[in-house]
């Protein structure tokens, strides 16, 4: 009994260690006769459906609606980082002869694989999503099952993904022996009946009746709906229409708000491994989408915002032109221009509730203006507007998600700054310092930045090694990094006491040169950024 009690315990253990680390998933579909691929939020998805292709009866495809459409959004997703997969199949009006056919014949069913596999690298897709609405059970569940054995053999040969959607429960059709041939499936927990079609509840059944009969937490995608029943508006037209858009029922007419999208994508963080999206197209904008209500819970489930906000502290944003943000007095929109840091370039961060920040300068708050107009710093009070996501970038800068699901962008400092950007760019990150942190430069002792990711204090004197110290004017002085991390970038930079970049470099080493050249004589402080850390060195230049 003990030997078989540790066997279990080590298998639960490796059962957690699956599903912790298996990266949480955002599917949505896009179909051919919806959306635009130039609206898409793609910094909040990780895969990207196009829906349908439809096979025939012996194996052949017929043609893809609107192949350009298909193209750009290729194109657009892989900038973004996000898969672009084919679905093959869908509802298709009870339609699946095309798929009994093929499945149960090997020529054509050699036929519809090759042929995807032809599709997949014309169009350069990353994988295929197998949308077969449904399987019957008996000869059909068995040939569905031979179908997903030569697709899952070919696609991942070649590096690509194989999924499927299903139903959301009573899936008999679909056997176990399929779960260990896709990446991950779909669980189409909606349409279970004409109204309450696609409740918490039933979510929560859903998962259960997949989880209950083996199918890993790393390969279970909750399916949410963005539209309502029976009427089968989008989420964006009920909202139109003057429905609550965190309830979820309006003039007899059952959807999924705001408030139950968050608590269905925390149950897939609890139960499974990612959330997916029928469809994209039918989302709010601004403060009601619910994809961004999606993306908020990913943010704090994955640790990456608000947490580690300076709440409390009194800050300074420079944009990737190295220049600051000003609040403008409060009487215009703000700008991201400014040479120093004085009186209107500070921000103090708030705490605003709910994992959110506020900023505020001179007393009064910075506003989004709901991505309508550009940012302004001219409220007394702080209200949904006023509310940000701080999120910490990879490469030690941070963004401030909007609560109408745009993000902070300095406009490169070239006109006023906005707040309706979907995904981050360089001019959406921001690097950042404590304005208490600049007292260093009248220390004679090193410091360490009070930043997001900084090292501890003690650990100052050695954490950064600069000589010679003081420096000859018109010199060059070596920089050397105690704790360097080489796949890490490292950026420089040499802070007048105006808090004017005088010099900036990008060396990516652990030992480099700053040449001050014409540099005038006087006390700066070398900034230094680096594996999510921001170090801070006082410089004498003489």
């Amino acid at each position: 009994m003990k030997p078989f009690l540790k066997l279990l315990a080590i298998l639960l253990v490796c059962a957690f260690n699956t599903i912790a680390q298996t990266p949480f998933r955002v599917i949505g579909y896009m179909p051919s006769w919806a959306g635009n691929v130039n609206q898409v939020q793609y910094s909040k998805l990780t895969h990207i459906n196009y829906a349908f292709l439809l096979p025939t009866s012996t194996g052949g495809l017929q043609a893809i609606d609107n192949p350009t459409k298909l193209q750009s959004l290729v194109s657009t997703a892989h900038a973004n980082n996000v898969k672009v997969l084919i679905s093959v199949g869908g509802w298709n009006d009870g339609n699946d002869s095309g798929f009994e056919s093929l499945a149960a014949n090997s020529t054509y069913r050699n036929n519809f694989v090759t042929n995807m596999i032809n599709f997949v690298n014309q169009y350069g897709l990353d994988g295929v999503d197998i949308d077969w609405e449904y399987p019957d059970p008996g000869a059909s569940a068995n040939n569905y099952i031979t179908l997903m054995t030569q697709l899952s053999t070919e696609m991942h040969n070649r590096g690509k993904l194989l999924t499927g959607a299903i139903v959301g429960t009573g899936g008999a059709s679909i056997l176990n022996s399929a779960f260990a041939l896709v990446d991950f499936y779909n669980l189409m927990a909606y349409d279970y009946n004409n109204f309450d079609h696609s409740t918490y509840s039933y979510a929560t059944q859903s998962v259960n009746y997949w989880r209950g009969r083996g199918l890993p937490a790393s390969k279970t995608v909750l399916g949410v709906p963005f539209y309502g029943r029976p009427t089968w508006e989008s989420f964006a037209q009920l909202v139109a229409r003057g429905a609550n858009p965190y309830a979820d029922v309006f003039d007899n007419v059952g959807y999924n708000g705001i408030t139950t999208i968050r608590q269905k994508t925390n149950l897939a963080f609890d139960q499974g491994s990612g959330v997916m999206i029928w469809e994209l197209s039918q989302d709010a904008t601004g403060a009601n989408s619910l994809l961004s209500a999606i993306h908020e819970v990913v943010l704090a489930r994955t640790g990456n915002p608000g947490g580690n906000a300076p709440v409390g502290q009194t800050i300074w944003l420079r944009g990737n032109n190295n220049l600051y943000v000003s609040g403008e007095n409060g009487t215009q929109a703000m700008n991201c221009n400014r040479t120093s840091a004085q009186g209107w370039e500070q921000f103090t961060v708030v705490d605003a509730g709910g994992g959110k920040i506020a900023l505020r300068s001179q007393g009064k708050y910075v506003s989004s203006e709901n991505g309508t107009q550009a940012i302004t710093c001219n409220r007394t009070s702080v209200q949904d507007w006023e509310k940000f996501t701080w999120i910490n970038n990879s490469n030690g800068t941070i963004s401030l998600l909007c609560n109408n699901g745009g993000y902070i962008c300095s406009e490169n400092g070239t006109q006023a700054m906005s707040s309706w950007r979907t995904t981050i760019g360089t001019w959406e990150s921001f690097n950042y310092g404590v304005v208490s942190a600049l007292a260093a430069i009248s220390s004679t002792t090193a410091a360490v930045a009070e930043t997001h990711g900084a090292i501890p204090e003690e650990a100052a004197a050695t954490a950064i090694n600069v000589y010679p110290n003081p420096i000859r004017s018109g010199s060059a002085f070596t920089v050397t990094l105690q704790h360097y991390n080489p796949k890490a970038p490292v950026r420089a930079t040499l802070v007048s006491a105006g808090m004017q970049p005088v010099a900036v470099q990008q060396p990516n080493a652990k030992t480099f040169t700053v040449n001050t050249g014409s540099i005038a004589d006087g006390t700066y402080i070398l900034e230094v950024m680096h594996d999510n850390k921001r170090l801070v060195k006082k410089i004498i230049i003489q």
